[in-house]
């Protein structure tokens, strides 16, 4: 058995969803994990770098991340990047071991959009009931440009409530022998 206490990164999904990341944060450390995370503020922030670039060195420095979806992205926004999107876009290239919830509506969002005729993502760019970079980041995750019977790590857990994201969480990260099997071959 590893005894490393194993650094995971919770997306930086924050506004609107404080006390909800406070308490994934929370079960997380309960397991005896790092956790990084913006909002609790447990990422390491240097003083010359924005606020981007400070969570994707977080995101380099990680060991597993867990990214979080929502219908509106909050206000992380630097230019037309989002810290969100990005964080998630640099688990993946970085080939860390990541894990996504989505909560329903984002779902319920992309089937509408894509049956609407000439849909165009302009149409719901960002407001404050809904962000269409939601979309965006779901099809990155689910790889929905990619052949159905060739996707690999693109499952996405669904969730309306709260106890659905940490029924989610204590499933998979409870087991170290599991979150071992996934690390230590990766760090050889």
């Amino acid at each position: 058995m590893n005894n490393h206490k194993y650094k995971i990164m919770v997306s930086s999904a924050v506004y609107g969803f404080e006390s909800e990341i406070e308490q994934i944060c929370a079960i997380l450390s309960g397991m005896n994990y790092e956790v990084l995370n913006s909002h609790i503020g447990t990422i390491k922030v240097h003083p010359g770098l924005s606020n981007l670039d400070n969570c994707l060195e977080a995101v380099r420095e990680c060991d597993l991340f867990l990214g979080v979806i929502r219908p509106y992205c909050g206000t992380g926004n630097i230019g037309n990047k989002n810290i969100t999107f990005e964080e998630m876009k640099l688990a993946i290239t970085l080939k860390k071991p990541y894990w996504f919830v989505v909560h329903g509506d984002v779902m319920f969002a992309r089937k509408l959009c894509n049956k609407i005729k000439d849909f165009k993502p302009e149409m719901i760019r960002a407001n404050n009931f809904f962000d269409y970079k939601s979309v965006e980041m779901f099809n990155m995750v689910t790889k929905d440009a990619e052949e159905v019977t060739k996707r690999t790590g693109n499952w996405a857990q669904k969730f309306y409530r709260m106890d659905e994201i940490l029924t989610y969480i204590q499933t998979q990260f409870q087991d170290i022998e599991f979150i071992n099997s996934i690390i230590i071959p990766q760090k050889s």
